[in-house]
């Protein structure tokens, strides 16, 4: 593709790319929701609930509303990335961002069946003892929405005139920064949904700061996956950190946009702690987690940009 060419991002695919990953977001928030009120088995099939679109007592019933509303909403992403694979087909001329789209097509189709199976396997369906089965499926369904949503706002990256104007990569220091940095994240939003799905999670009140970063309560598997979470994030806040800085040093892109982002998801896994009753909080704070990790995953792309390359193909 010509440098020229380069210069005229695709307003409508761009749109298109905005527009989903708004209605993404939306769809995390209802299912974060949904997992910290533990709605997530108000129906016990699926793809319908209770055999319904129009379930009785979704609307009013907080649990049903939570579980059913995600569902739906679910549907509505399904479409729209639908929309975005068959709009890359017939317009993107670069073979790897098409590649991209379909990709994010085969990862939300996974998304919906990852889902399904934490249904249709749970304890309740299948009349086991243990919920290992449906658990696993939960987490997946829980990491696969991040990777889903990253992968999104990096098929939107390349629609903007900032990755156009953008011919030279950064340094090789603040490319592995973004490597470690876009690895620790994931890896903390992996240990968090182990946490969650397995309501293992431990809480403090009035505690000390360290016990922000190391449990004060809890035993076994409780206390580990509440510890690699909460000082796993430490690990990865100073990798972001570090990578948010040599981004701002070098005049490149997104560098105050990640460090703000780590300052919110801080305080807002701090306020998690602090704040045990609060459904709410946990559930910004994995939409902030998501953002975060997306932002991070942005601008690792960005530093690895040159022409020829992720994209220009």
């Amino acid at each position: 593709m010509t440098a020229s060419a380069r210069t005229r991002p695709d307003r409508l695919l761009l749109g298109l790319c905005w527009a989903t990953l708004l209605w993404a977001v939306l769809v995390l928030q209802a299912g974060g929701f949904t997992t910290s009120i533990q709605a997530g088995m108000a129906f016990l099939d699926w793809p319908l609930s209770n055999g319904s679109v129009n379930p009785p007592g979704w609307l009013s019933e907080i649990d049903k509303f939570a579980e059913h509303s995600h569902r739906l909403a679910a549907t509505g992403l399904g479409l729209l990335i639908v929309a975005l694979a068959v709009a890359h087909a017939r317009r993107e001329p670069r073979r790897l961002v098409r590649l991209a789209a379909y990709g994010l097509l085969a990862l939300v189709l996974l998304q919906g069946g990852l889902g399904g199976l934490r249904v249709l396997l749970d304890q309740l369906n299948v009349g086991g003892e243990g919920n290992f089965k449906a658990v696993t499926f939960a987490v997946a369904h829980a990491v696969n929405a991040q990777l889903t949503i990253a992968l999104l706002a990096a098929i939107a990256l390349g629609h903007t005139r900032g990755w156009a104007d953008t011919a030279a990569s950064a340094g090789a220091a603040t490319r592995r920064l973004g490597r470690w940095a876009a690895g620790l994240t994931l890896a903390v939003i992996l240990a968090g949904a182990l946490m969650r799905q397995n309501r293992f999670t431990t809480w403090v009140s009035g505690g000390s700061p360290v016990d922000w970063f190391i449990p004060a309560q809890g035993a076994g598997a409780l206390w580990w996956f509440n510890f690699l979470h909460r000082s796993g994030a430490l690990l990865a806040a100073l990798a972001v950190g570090a990578f948010a800085l040599a981004l701002f040093r070098g005049g490149r892109r997104f560098g105050g946009g990640i460090a703000t982002l780590l300052a919110v998801q801080l305080t807002l896994g701090i306020l998690a702690i602090q704040l045990p009753q609060n459904p709410h909080v946990r559930t910004v704070h994995l939409v902030s987690g998501a953002a975060l990790f997306s932002l991070v995953v942005a601008a690792t792309l960005l530093a690895h940009r040159r022409e020829g390359a992720l994209g220009d193909v």
